[in-house]
C-alpha cells in the first residue's frame, strides 16, 4: 500500500499535490491511498496501465476528496487491450498489469471549466465503486474500447456535461448500478458515435438531467445515428427530470426511417419513468420491450415512436396522479412504424393537456399494429386515431370519457386512407361522431358496445 502522503502530498487543499501523486503512480506498487484531506491537482493524473501495473484508487472511508483545478480529467487511464473479452483475447501481461484498475470511496470535485472526472480507454474491467463526483464537466468519459466496464453505488452529482458517457467507444459488456446520477446539465447517461453490447442500467436514481436553456435534454440518450447499441436493459429505475424543451426521459436515436436496426435488442421494465416533454422517444428502433412502467407527467407525449419496426409495449400505467398540479398531455404517437403490439396498458388522463392533441394515441403511417386489452379513460378528442395506416386490430379494450368533455369526438376514428381495420369485442365510449368511426371500405366492426349504456 502507498499513501500519496509518502510522496509529498500535503492533502491541505491548498498546495499543488499532482507531482506528488503521480509520482505515486507512477512508484507505489499500485495501491494507492487518500488519508482523509482535500488534494488539489492541475493536471490529469495518467495511469499507464502497461506500465505500471494494476491499480487501485482508495480513501479511508470515503474522507478524501481530489479537486482538479485544471482541464481534463483528474484521472486518465490507458490500457493497451484492443480486442474483445474472449478469454482467448487476454494477453498474460494484460493480467498481471492491466486488469480492474479499480476506484473506490473517494470524492473527485472539479473546480475548472474542462475538467472531467475519471476518462478511460483500452481497459480490461475498469471497476468504479462508492464514488462521489460533482461539479465536472464530464464525470466518468470512457473512450476508445473498453470491456467489462462496471459502475456500481456512485453518487454522479451536478455536473456541467454528462454523468456515464460513452463516446466513441467499442464497449461490450457494462453494468451500471445503485447509483444516483443527478442534475447532470447535458444528459446522465450518454451513449454516441459507439458500438455498445450488452447494456445493463438497474436500479439507478436518474433524475433532473436536463438544461432548461439548451434543447434535447436526455436523461438516457443511446444516440446511434452513427454507431450501434444492443443487447440491454433498462430496469427498476427512477428515471425523472423537470419539463425542457425538446426535452426525453429516455431517448433512442436510430439511422434512420429506412435502417431502423442499429438500435434495439433493448427492454425497459420497470422503471418509474416522467416528468419531461416526453418520457420515451425512440426513432428508427428494432426489437424493444417497454413493459411493467409507471409512466407519467409526459407533458406532450408519454410515448413518441417513429419509423421503428418490432416493438411490443405491455402492461404500463399511463397516467398522471391529480395531486400533481399542472397540465400533462400524455399523448402516445406511433408514426411510420411497423410490426407493432400494444397490450394491456391503463391509458388515463386527469390533466388538461399542455399541448393541442386529436387524440389520447395516434397512429399514422403505421402498418401491422395491434391494440389489445387496453384501459383507455377520461381520452382526449378521441381515444385513437387511425391516419393512412393499415392492418391494424383494436380489440377487447375499453373506452370511457367524461360528461363534461365537451370537445370529445369518438373512441376510434379511421380516416379514408387507412384500410383492413378491425375493431372488436371493445367498450366505446360515444362522442359527437358516435361510438367509433369507420369508414364501410376501411375495415369492420363486431361485438361492440357502448361503455354508456
Amino acid at each position: 500500500m502507498g499513501s500519496v502522503l509518502d510522496f509529498g502530498a500535503k492533502g491541505d487543499g491548498i498546495s499543488d499535490d499532482t507531482i506528488a501523486i503521480q509520482h505515486a503512480v507512477e512508484k507505489s506498487g499500485g495501491d494507492i491511498l487518500f488519508p482523509k484531506g482535500s488534494y488539489l491537482i492541475t493536471k490529469p493524473i495518467r495511469v499507464m496501465l502497461g506500465n505500471t501495473g494494476p491499480h487501485g484508487f482508495r480513501s479511508e472511508g470515503g474522507t478524501a476528496r481530489v479537486l482538479m483545478k485544471g482541464a481534463g480529467p483528474a484521472f486518465q487511464i490507458i490500457g493497451t487491450h484492443q480486442k474483445s473479452a474472449l478469454p482467448e483475447h487476454i494477453s498474460n501481461s494484460l493480467w498481471l498489469k492491466e486488469r480492474m484498475p479499480l476506484f473506490q470511496d473517494l470524492e473527485i470535485t472539479g473546480d475548472h471549466p474542462e475538467a472531467d472526472g475519471i476518462s478511460c480507454e483500452g481497459s480490461m474491467q475498469p471497476t468504479f465503486k462508492s464514488l462521489l463526483i460533482r461539479k465536472c464537466r464530464n464525470a466518468i468519459h470512457l473512450r476508445i474500447r473498453d470491456r467489462n466496464v462496471i459502475i456500481s453505488d456512485c453518487h454522479i452529482f451536478d455536473n456541467s456535461g454528462i454523468g456515464i458517457f460513452m463516446d466513441k467507444i467499442n464497449l461490450h459488456q457494462i453494468n451500471i448500478t445503485g447509483n444516483h446520477i443527478s442534475y447532470c446539465k447535458r444528459g446522465g447517461i450518454v451513449v454516441r458515435e459507439s458500438e455498445i453490447r450488452n447494456i445493463q442500467i438497474v436500479g439507478n436514481d436518474i433524475e433532473y438531467n436536463f438544461d432548461p436553456l439548451e434543447s434535447d435534454s436526455n436523461d438516457i440518450l443511446f444516440d446511434c445515428r452513427k454507431g450501434t447499441v444492443r443487447e440491454g436493459t433498462i430496469v427498476g429505475n427512477t428515471i425523472q427530470a423537470k419539463g425542457s424543451p425538446g426535452g426525453a426521459n429516455i431517448r433512442f436515436l436510430g439511422v434512420g426511417k429506412d435502417n431502423p436496426n442499429a438500435v434495439g435488442l433493448l427492454a425497459i421494465s420497470g422503471n418509474l419513468i416522467g416528468s419531461q416533454e416526453t418520457a420515451i422517444h425512440i426513432n428508427a428502433g428494432r426489437s424493444i420491450v417497454i413493459s411493467g412502467n409507471s409512466i407519467y407527467s409526459g407533458y406532450h407525449h408519454s410515448l413518441l415512436l417513429e419509423d421503428s419496426e418490432h416493438l411490443v409495449i405491455g402492461s404500463n400505467s399511463i397516467d398522471h396522479n391529480p395531486e400533481y398540479k399542472g397540465n400533462s398531455t400524455d399523448a402516445i404517437v406511433v408514426s411510420g412504424c411497423r410490426n407493432i403490439q400494444f397490450t394491456g396498458n391503463i391509458v388515463q388522463h386527469t390533466r388538461p393537456a399542455e399541448i393541442p392533441v386529436e387524440a389520447t394515441m395516434a397512429i399514422l403511417n403505421s402498418t401491422n399494429v395491434q391494440i389489445s386489452s387496453c384501459q383507455f379513460h377520461q381520452m382526449r378528442k378521441r381515444g385513437i386515431l387511425l391516419n393512412s395506416s393499415t392492418m391494424v386490430r383494436v380489440n377487447g379494450c375499453i373506452f370511457t370519457s367524461e360528461k363534461e368533455q365537451v370537445d370529445f369526438i369518438t373512441s376510434v376514428d379511421v380516416d379514408e386512407k387507412s384500410k383492413k381495420v378491425m375493431l372488436s369485442d371493445n367498450f366505446f365510449a360515444k362522442g359527437k361522431k358516435g361510438n367509433f368511426n369507420l369508414p364501410m371500405h376501411a375495415g369492420q366492426a363486431t361485438n361492440n358496445i357502448s361503455s354508456a349504456d
